[in-house]
């Protein structure tokens, strides 16, 4: 017993298919780029009194960190 579906049918279903999904992966790859997470400076570099010190990369906040005392990640 077959279902009636031809082999070139199943291929053309299965490119297809996979040609969605790599689109559907592509999509989700330049979102995840697009909102990823950018540092910006709150308080014009001062990083004294900024509620952000603690988890911020830039520069200047690791000299802060370093100059206090705290660990610098």
């Amino acid at each position: 017993m077959t279902d009636g579906t031809q082999p070139n049918e199943r291929r053309e279903f299965l490119r297809s298919a996979l040609r969605y999904l790599a689109l559907g992966l592509l999509g989700a790859g330049g979102l995840a780029l697009t909102t990823r997470r950018r540092e910006n400076c709150e308080r014009a570099f001062i990083c004294r009194g900024c509620s952000a010190v603690d988890g911020c990369g830039l520069p200047q906040a690791l000299s802060f960190k370093q100059a206090m005392g705290k660990q610098v990640r």
